[in-house]
């Protein structure tokens, strides 16, 4: 009954008529073949000649392909925040020493000022000796 439909939308040039044809033929236009020879096939399917072109195949594939009809959608459940994963009690909380040694950590605020002052530029207006 479908395909009668599709082949009167095809004759009567009715701008639907490619989205049924992807509706009914997703999976054919999906392949991964060339575009004539999935118009072949799909003409074949229909029992008609030349009335699906490359070009119709090639605008079903642009325009919806990757967009997922509304039917298709799943609605995602979010799950509660009593079952969101918790911290591993078996994974460390601290990174361990390496080799023995504990990492020392310097404070920036207790080193001297006066050594980072002593850096010159070679641009510098100072004179040199």
């Amino acid at each position: 009954m479908n395909r009668k439909v599709l082949l009167r939308l095809y004759e009567r040039k009715d701008p639907k008529r490619k989205r049924m044809l992807y509706d009914l033929f997703r999976d054919t236009i999906a392949m991964r073949a060339s575009l004539s020879m999935i118009a072949d096939l799909i003409n074949q399917e229909l029992g008609q000649r030349d009335v699906i072109h490359a070009t119709d195949i090639k605008y079903c594939r642009h325009y919806f392909q990757d967009k997922v009809s509304k039917s298709d959608v799943v609605r995602e459940v979010s799950r509660p925040l009593a079952m969101l994963p918790t911290a591993d009690p078996n994974l460390p909380t601290s990174i361990p020493p390496v080799d023995g040694q504990e990492a020392t950590w310097t404070n920036p605020d207790k080193i001297k000022t006066s050594l980072n002052s002593k850096t010159t530029s070679k641009f510098s207006k100072n004179e040199r000796a």
